[in-house]
């Protein structure tokens, strides 16, 4: 966090332009440099789980780790990551949560809005902002990470996150629906 703290202060001071990557698997070219006084932030180094609270399920990670790996980390201990994509063995938390990535488990465990505890953040001044709480409900004033959640990097580089992860269950069921059209995939969810 230091380091790109540094980075962001230098860049800011000197008027160049950074461009934050994680896994890199976004298909809208958000973290591809225009060229000409950028740079590209990788965050591939940040790959630390930091802690994670077997009660809880609370855990706490640096934002370049892989998804897959963290997927696997928890599953080890009986939960699951709320959040699983194609692209889970290239793509990063910190992407993932600065982009508000969705996946196939949206439905079931909610968006990364909801799953997402805490997050630490630099500005683009290089001030690190300290939002990293792991508790479920803090009403002790503007819940300011929900503005970096989804805001592609554009009002800070997210360089820790604390998520939610649930319990695994213990068994799924699976059901495969021929339907159609999507008028009836559309009734079919509502009831």
């Amino acid at each position: 966090t230091e380091h790109v703290s540094q980075v962001l202060a230098f860049c800011n001071r000197e008027r160049i332009g950074v461009v934050p990557q994680g896994g890199n698997t976004g298909l809208v070219g958000g973290s591809v440099s225009l060229g000409e006084n950028e740079i590209v932030l990788s965050l591939s180094r940040m790959d630390e789980i930091l802690s994670f609270d077997d009660v809880s399920g609370v855990l706490v990670c640096e934002a370049g780790c892989v998804l897959e790996k963290l997927n696997d980390y928890v599953k080890t201990r009986g939960f699951v990551m709320p959040l699983d994509l194609g692209s889970s063995g290239t793509c990063m938390i910190g992407g993932n949560v600065a982009s508000n990535a969705g996946g196939i488990r949206f439905m079931r465990y909610g968006s990364l809005h909801t799953n997402v505890l805490g997050l630490e953040t630099v500005l683009p001044d290089g001030t690190v902002l300290d939002l990293l709480s792991s508790l479920r409900k803090d009403n002790t004033g503007y819940d300011i990470k929900q503005l970096f959640i989804g805001s592609e990097g554009t009002l800070g580089v997210i360089t820790k996150v604390a998520l939610a992860t649930p319990a695994s269950s213990s068994s799924h069921n699976v059901a495969v629906l021929g339907l159609k059209n999507y008028d009836t995939v559309a009734l079919c969810i509502a009831r």
